[in-house]
């Protein structure tokens, strides 16, 4: 890792966070821990990474505000101690809270690596080999998140906690992805139900920034790993302890369906 203070500090607070993640404990990080910089935060992740012997099996990504850094794109891992099988379980910590999201998300069939120019909407696609439906839980290692900074949060892989990939789709190109129908059923009550629903249009527009930008120190966007676009609905909270499993059903129009168990 780099020196310097705010690399030094990123070291600590990857520390807490692989130390919480084992746990499962969230904690409260405090101004002592709290990153100034993108940069800081994509070598946080790095560590938290090496500490936890994880690898990044895929990304999410979006926007930051306009007031962090001029509103750049940014990235963070989905690593792969954190992915559950479609129709699998994941067991909720006692008194923990996830919360709840229906996504697309698409797979690498080669690197997409800079060319030297800018990557266009073109490049992206010809560069997928499918696209799939996704369930992202989102558990932050921070007792409160809104209070963590922006660069804090990234750190923690923007709170994603578990991911599950549900059907996939080769001949997705057709389709409009600003469009689908998109479905979220949890504990056997319709959350979402609505067409489209990205927060911005196109789900892809984020992932064209961020093939440009690719700052982060995990190596960058690869073969074989997934990218999640966003949500697609309003996030739903489900909280420990639980009456009994609940299952949760995401499904997009012309790709399928994915499941997923809380317990």
């Amino acid at each position: 890792m780099p020196a310097g203070p705010q690399f030094r500090l990123a070291a600590r607070l990857a520390a807490r966070l692989a130390e919480a993640r084992r746990a499962g404990v969230p904690f409260a990080p405090g101004p002592d821990l709290e990153l100034d910089s993108l940069a800081a935060a994509y070598e946080a992740q790095a560590e938290v990474a090496r500490l936890l012997g994880a690898r990044p099996a895929g990304w999410k990504v979006g926007f930051a505000p306009k007031e962090i850094e001029g509103g750049p794109p940014w990235a963070a891992p989905i690593l792969d101690c954190d992915l559950r099988e479609d129709g699998g379980v994941h067991r909720m910590a006692p008194g923990g809270l996830v919360k709840i999201e229906a996504e697309l998300g698409i797979v690498f069939a080669r690197d997409l690596v800079p060319q030297g120019r800018p990557l266009t909407r073109a490049d992206v696609v010809d560069s997928l080999a499918e696209a799939f439906v996704g369930i992202e839980l989102i558990i932050s290692r921070f007792v409160d998140p809104a209070r963590a900074g922006f660069a804090t949060r990234v750190a923690d892989s923007f709170s994603n906690g578990a991911y599950a990939i549900g059907a996939r789709l080769r001949d997705f190109r057709a389709l409009d992805l600003s469009q689908l129908p998109c479905k979220l059923v949890v504990g056997g009550k319709v959350c979402n139900e609505r067409v489209g629903g990205h927060a911005d249009g196109d789900p892809l527009i984020p992932v064209v920034a961020w093939a440009n930008a690719q700052v982060d120190r995990l190596g960058g966007l690869r073969a074989g790993q997934f990218l999640s676009t966003g949500t697609l609905n309003e996030p739903v909270v489900v909280q420990a302890p639980l009456d009994g499993p609940v299952l949760i059903e995401a499904s997009l129009g012309g790709i399928g369906q994915a499941r997923l168990t809380l317990a």
